[in-house]
Formats: C-alpha cells, sequence, structure tokens
C-alpha cells in the first residue's frame, strides 16, 4: 500500500503534468486531425537517433547522383542536370475543398493539396516549446503564399498532392510533385489482398513512402528517397449515416453551441472563469476594493496580484454583460487565427501588459501633479479603483481592427463615419480604436479611460509583434516580471540584512558569524558553523578544545547544550548542502536545455528562470539560518525572512507553471511529431530521448518546488488560515509538496534527548499525542 507522500506524489504529477497534457494532446488530435483534416509530410527519421532527412538522403542516393548544398544533383542527360530538392514535399496537405461526392467509390477517395511548405532551415535546433508549435500549425507563414502570391493558404496550391493510384496491377496512395522537373512519386505500400482491395480509404495511410522508379526515366535519374506521412485515422470509409426521417431528423442538425464549445475552448475558458468569479464575488459579498486595481496597492503595497483579480473582476451585471459579449465576439473572430493554446496565452500576457502600462501612466500623471503640488489629484490618482477585462478587450479589439480588410465605423448609427487602416512598412494603424475609447468615455464617463487606453497601446504592441509569444507566455513573463519585482524594485522595502564588515577586536559570537558571512559568501557555510563553539572543526583549536571541554565535564547541563548545538549546526549543514545539490541539478539540466530544446522557446527561457530563482533563495536562506543559528535581533532577521518568503513563492509559481508548459510541449512533440521534424531539420536528439530528458527535467523541477514548499512551512511564510491569493491559488500544490517533503526529508533522529541518553518522557497525554502525531506525518 503506498504511504501518504507517494499518494501526494501521484496528485501532484496529475494535477500539473498529465491533465495540461491530456488536455493539449486531445485538442491537437481533434484540430489537426478533425476539424482540419491535416495530413503531414516530413522526412523519414529516426525516432530514437534523430536523424535528419540530409543524412538520410545523401545515404540513399545512387552512384550516379551528387549532394550539393543540401540538394540532390541527379544526371537527367549527358548534357545536363536537374536539382531535386526533396523538401518541397514537406509541409502541411489538406483535403480540396469544395469536392462534390458522388456515388462512385472512386471519387470517395479524396485528393490533399499542399497548403503549407515548412521552411527548411538549420539556423535553430532543438524542439519547439507548444506555443511555437500552436503558431506554426494554427498560423503558418506559407512559403506557399509568397510564391504564388495568393493569400488563400487553404486553396490548392503548388503542383503537390496525395492522391490515390490504381491500376490493373496495383492499388496504392502516392505523393506526387510535378514542381521537381519530372513527375516523381513517393508511394506507399501496394494493396494486395482482397480485404485490401475491397477497403475504400478516405485517408492515405500513416507510414513510410518509398520513391518510386518511373517507367519513362533512366535508371541513372532515380532518386531512392523515403518520406513519411501521418494522416487521420481511422483512414477507412464512414458507413452512410441512415436515412433521414420526421423522428430523426434532429439528430442531423449541428448544435451549434457544441461546436462553438469545441472548435472555441479558450474563449469559452476565459468566459466561464470571469462569469464564474463574479458569481462567487457576488454570493461571499466580496468588497470590490479588496480585488481592484489601484495604484497605491499595487505600487506602494506591491500587490502585484491584483493585476490579475482587478482584471477578471466584475460587480455589476451590465458590466459583466457588455465584457463577455465582446470576448465572445473577438474571440469566435481571432482564436482560430491564433490557436487557441495562444490566444488564451495571450489573454494571460495583455492582463500582465495593460497592468504595466496602466500604472506606468498612472505614475507619469502623478509626477506630472508634483510638479504643480496638486496634491488632491495625487491622492485621487493613487486612490481610484478600476476593475474589468475591458482593458484586454480593447487590445483584441485593435488586433482585429488592424486584421479587417475594409474600413472600420466605430460611431453607432453613423456608418458613414469610417476609417480605413494605413501600413508604414510592417506596421498597421487604424484611429478606430481611439475613437472607440472617447466614445465609450462620453457614453459611460465611470469606465477607466487609462485602463481602456492601456489595452489599446498593448494591442498595437501586440500587433506589432512586441512582445514575441516566447518572452510572452505565461511561465516566462509572469515569473520574469515577479522576480526582476523582487530582486530591485522591492529591495529597498524589504532589504537585505545589513552585514558588517569582520573585525578582529570584536570577539561576539553573532557579530563574527555575520562577518564570516560576509566575507564566505554560498561556499562559506562550512567554515562559519566550524567557527562556532561546538562544531568540532579540528583546524580551529579553541573550538575544539571548547567542545572537549564541553563534553568531557561532568555537568549535565553543559554537555546537554553542547549535544544540542551540534545537533543543530548539523542540520542546518544537512539543510544547506540539500538545496545547494538540488540547484546543481537544475543548473545541470538548464545547460542541457539549450542542446535538446530551440534555445530562443519558452521552455528554455523558463528553465534559466527557475535556476535564478533558486540561486538567489538558496543565498537568501542560508542567510536566515545563520542569522537564526546566531541568534540575531528579530528587527534585522525579519525582513530578510520576508524577502525569502518572496523569493520562494515566486519559485513555487514559475516551477508550477513551466512544469504545465512542459506536459503542454510534450503532448505536441507526440501529435505533431513528422510535421515538427520537418521544420526542424536541426534536430541534434530523437524523440525519444527528447521525452527522456523532459521527464527527468520536470521531475528535478518538481524536487525543486518540494523544497521550496518545505522552506516555506518550516519559515511560517505559508498560512492556511489567514493566507493571501498564493495560498488559495496554490494550496493544493503547497499541500502536497509538503506532505512530499516531510515524507522524503524527514529525519530519522530521536525526537528528543535528555543530557547524554535518551530521557523518559514527561508531561500527559497531550505531549504524547503531539510526539505521535509528529511521528506518524
Amino acid at each position: 500500500m503506498p504511504s501518504s507522500w507517494q499518494v501526494s506524489l501521484a496528485q501532484l504529477a496529475g494535477l500539473i503534468v498529465l491533465l495540461p497534457f491530456t488536455v493539449t494532446y486531445l485538442h491537437l488530435y481533434y484540430y489537426t486531425n478533425i476539424q482540419n483534416e491535416y495530413c503531414f509530410v516530413g522526412p523519414h527519421t529516426s525516432l530514437i537517433s534523430g536523424k535528419n532527412y540530409n543524412a538520410e538522403r545523401s545515404e540513399s542516393i545512387i552512384d550516379s547522383s551528387a549532394v550539393v548544398d543540401n540538394e540532390i544533383i541527379v544526371s537527367k542527360s549527358p548534357g545536363g542536370s536537374m536539382q531535386v530538392d526533396v523538401s518541397q514535399l514537406f509541409g502541411i496537405y489538406t483535403p480540396q475543398q469544395n469536392q462534390k461526392r458522388s456515388k462512385s467509390k472512386k471519387n470517395d477517395r479524396r485528393q490533399f493539396h499542399q497548403t503549407y511548405a515548412s521552411a527548411v532551415s538549420s539556423s535553430r535546433w532543438g524542439w519547439p516549446s507548444i506555443t511555437q508549435i500552436s503558431d506554426m500549425v494554427s498560423s503558418p507563414t506559407s512559403q506557399l503564399s509568397h510564391k504564388n502570391g495568393s493569400k488563400n493558404l487553404h486553396q490548392p496550391i503548388g503542383g503537390n498532392s496525395i492522391t490515390f493510384v490504381e491500376t490493373k496491377e496495383s492499388r496504392k496512395w502516392c505523393i506526387e510533385s510535378s514542381s521537381l522537373g519530372e513527375r516523381a512519386q513517393w508511394c506507399s505500400t501496394e494493396f494486395t489482398n482482397e480485404l485490401d482491395k475491397r477497403t475504400i480509404y478516405l485517408y492515405p495511410p500513416s507510414g513510410a513512402y518509398t520513391k518510386q522508379q518511373s517507367p519513362q526515366s533512366s535508371a541513372s535519374s532515380s532518386i531512392p528517397a523515403t518520406i513519411y506521412i501521418t494522416c487521420p485515422t481511422p483512414t477507412l470509409q464512414k458507413q452512410p449515416p441512415p436515412k433521414k426521417t420526421r423522428h430523426n431528423e434532429q439528430l442531423f442538425r449541428e448544435n451549434k453551441n457544441i461546436l462553438f464549445l469545441i472548435r472555441h475552448p479558450a474563449t469559452v475558458l476565459l468566459l466561464l472563469f470571469n462569469m464564474g468569479l463574479a458569481f462567487h464575488y457576488w454570493n461571499q459579498r466580496v468588497n470590490p476594493s479588496l480585488v481592484c486595481k489601484q495604484y497605491s496597492k499595487i505600487v506602494d503595497g506591491h500587490e502585484w496580484w491584483r493585476g490579475f483579480t482587478g482584471a477578471t473582476a466584475h460587480f455589476e451585471p451590465l458590466h459583466i454583460g457588455f465584457n463577455m459579449m465582446s470576448l465572445h465576439t473577438l474571440g469566435k473572430e481571432l482564436e482560430g487565427e491564433y490557436g487557441s493554446i495562444n490566444f488564451f496565452l495571450y489573454n494571460v500576457t495583455l492582463v500582465v501588459m495593460t497592468t504595466i502600462v496602466m500604472m506606468g501612466m498612472v505614475y507619469g500623471r502623478i509626477r506630472w501633479y508634483q510638479r504643480q503640488n496638486n496634491d488632491s489629484k495625487i491622492l485621487q490618482l493613487r486612490e481610484t479603483s478600476s476593475v474589468g477585462y475591458s482593458g484586454v478587450l480593447f487590445a483584441w479589439m485593435v488586433i482585429s481592427t488592424l486584421e479587417r480588410k475594409q474600413p472600420t465605423c466605430p460611431v453607432p448609427f453613423f456608418n458613414d463615419v469610417c476609417f480605413s487602416t494605413y501600413s508604414f512598412g510592417q506596421l498597421k494603424f487604424n484611429i478606430a480604436p481611439v475613437v472607440s475609447l472617447f466614445m465609450a468615455q462620453f457614453i459611460m464617463p465611470r469606465v477607466s479611460f487609462m485602463g481602456h487606453l492601456a489595452g489599446i497601446i498593448c494591442g498595437f504592441g501586440l500587433h506589432w509583434g512586441w512582445p514575441p509569444i516566447e518572452l510572452g507566455s505565461a511561465n516566462v513573463l509572469i515569473g520574469g516580471v515577479f522576480l526582476l519585482g523582487n530582486l530591485f524594485w522591492r529591495r529597498g522595502v524589504v532589504p537585505v540584512v545589513p552585514l558588517t564588515p569582520p573585525d578582529d577586536n570584536d570577539h561576539d559570537d553573532d557579530n563574527q558569524l555575520l562577518s564570516l558571512l560576509l566575507e564566505s559568501g554560498q561556499d562559506g557555510i562550512d567554515g562559519i558553523l566550524m567557527s562556532m563553539p561546538g562544531s568540532g572543526d579540528v583546524e580551529n583549536g579553541n573550538n575544539a578544545i571548547d567542545r572537549d571541554s564541553a563534553t568531557s565535564t561532568t555537568d549535565p547541563f553543559a554537555r546537554s547544550k553542547a549535544k544540542k548545538k551540534e545537533r543543530e549546526m548539523e542540520e542546518m549543514r544537512r539543510k544547506h548542502k540539500t538545496v545547494e545539490s538540488i540547484r546543481n541539478l537544475i543548473g545541470l539540466v538548464t545547460v542541457l536545455s539549450f542542446l535538446f530544446f530551440d534555445w530562443m522557446s519558452s521552455i528554455v527561457l523558463s528553465q534559466c528562470l527557475l535556476l535564478a530563482y533558486f540561486i538567489f533563495g538558496t543565498r537568501s536562506s542560508f542567510i536566515v539560518w545563520a542569522c537564526t543559528q546566531a541568534k540575531v535581533e528579530n528587527d534585522m532577521i525579519t525582513p530578510e525572512k520576508q524577502r525569502c518568503g518572496m523569493i520562494w513563492r515566486g519559485y513555487v509559481m514559475s516551477c508550477v507553471l513551466a512544469i504545465v508548459v512542459d506536459g503542454m510541449s510534450v503532448a505536441g512533440w507526440i501529435q505533431l511529431q513528422t510535421f515538427i521534424s520537418s521544420e526542424k531539420t536541426t534536430l541534434l536528439f530523437g524523440l525519444v530521448p527528447s521525452l527522456v530528458f523532459m521527464l527527468l527535467r520536470i521531475a528535478i523541477n518538481i524536487l525543486g518546488m518540494v523544497i521550496a514548499s518545505k522552506i516555506l512551512h518550516d519559515m511560517g511564510q505559508v498560512s492556511y488560515i489567514s493566507g493571501g491569493i498564493f495560498v488559495r491559488v496554490f494550496s493544493r500544490v503547497l499541500t502536497c509538496s509538503k506532505a512530499i517533503g516531510d515524507g522524503v526529508f524527514l529525519s530519522q533522529r530521536p525526537l528528543w534527548t535528555a543530557f547524554e541518553g535518551r530521557g523518559i518522557r514527561l508531561g500527559g497525554g497531550e505531549l504524547l499525542a503531539r510526539i505521535s502525531r509528529s511521528r506518524s506525518s
């Protein structure tokens, strides 16, 4: 029967690893196989070795061919040559649209045309993050559109297609290319048995397709390359539905609400989240001042979480009604273009960006009124509150306006007052969102002008490409802002413990400890501990003599005191070495992440962020432990303990986000491995080694989160009774992490000893019950 910490580990892994993996895998499967019916064509790579198509091509070329600049040079005639690049076939293939079906079985076999040619590049390597995968699949920058001048990527473009070839001798699926100089074919295995001959295949079968020798071509012009294709399954023809009657007609009607739920999961999730919070605030009679955006609370009080609670808070029916209708309309229009995953992450990014821009504008106005000595305006700006999702919606409205081809008419009932979009190179601009802002301010004076203006600014910035999705991903942006704020901005509010330089004339143990701490830094804990009385350092004669004299004395109280001090220092040394070992493991997986993954992806940047958190957290914890051991005054250690708690809380938050994104990325690799291998031909490692390394990285990050949670609990920085937003959001993670830490790192030494040997427990049932509970936990 598994112990309690093993159950907690299973619950934690299921919550932050398996759940994101399952949801992402199902979404990508539906999006690629059912909603869009994608067929992915890529190199026939080895999933174990990561062998790319260039190496495989060069090995399979016959003697009459050669490889020049990653292209196959095939001798076509004695007087000339023909260049063939197999990578032109790689990309996405979709069924021909508006294809009329007839009763003939042959027409049921669809023809798949290439709608996206992958950009084969060797400038970067490594497996991508889920944000990169979603961007490539949902809204790719097609090379075909640039080559052919077409803007509709869903129309048959180019000469590459996958068709069913049927002759008297054979039946098979082939990918054909008429753009390689000759009609080249890569075909699947032939259907030979009677069952295969009677089977009608709607989709090409997944697997390896080999180059077929054309009867007209000479033997010297053959290209024995191999291509891998993955298509939707099942590939068999669907059974015809039963004949419609008056009684079962309802079964064949498409439910638009269910289709919207399946095709726009990010919009539905945001709608449910905002409406659920509004109901919770109304049901609990929450005061808006507790969750709103307010300059004095966010900037002066450092309650940065108000950026999220203020953006998702609604307290009036009209307010949430208008906002949710706008979110429904904008999400229906834009989620398909950006992809559900990236659309959701962009919403999180816009919440952070609009809050930062809004606080920056308020700060600028406060500085302006300070020059004019207008204290009333300054107080009003500091105490003005705002709630609602309108800032994010205005940002999406800007993006929607810039994406339209027709002019935008923002003034109600004035359809002739319209504004066109103007392009300045790669940048676009339209004045319509600004006009909408002033119209909203005129109709509803209570709306937040600076909150909506911040959304407009962020909308233009996002459409112009800033921040990039990898920097704006939740696992990078949120943790990065929190870390920089704690290390620099909040450092003035919660300073580091003021350590004094060493003084040879000062023999006070506490000051000497702090002086050694200042000199030694991270690597000097052993020297600090050994320099203290009772440490057992043989190199320090005085301390060794003190230890010997304390242990050899007949005074039992002196011996007990020395034993207690020695146990405390040993416990402190053990904790510090454990934290340093985890820090070194995190540093190792961070370095290896640059080899396995795309070095500009969010999964690499987030791992670098976790390493920075752990380095600063280890340093701060070391200071707290040393000062506690030296019994430094409470007013000196309390600020550093608060700062240490903030760093470890930021690590737990960033670690959860990083692990969630890692699980989502793994789901994308497994579902779209053929497409990823065609996009990134310089994969140093195959899928299987990358999956093993990713699981190892997730395990180490979970171990670091367990250490962080245990440190927070030991320092009293987590209160489940009066905890704030951090405890409310991450309570399940903290509870499971604490249970794992208590089960794995619980010391096995006796709970209490008297003098030299084991003593007799004194006291009544309360003491015995407390000891029993401690041992059982």
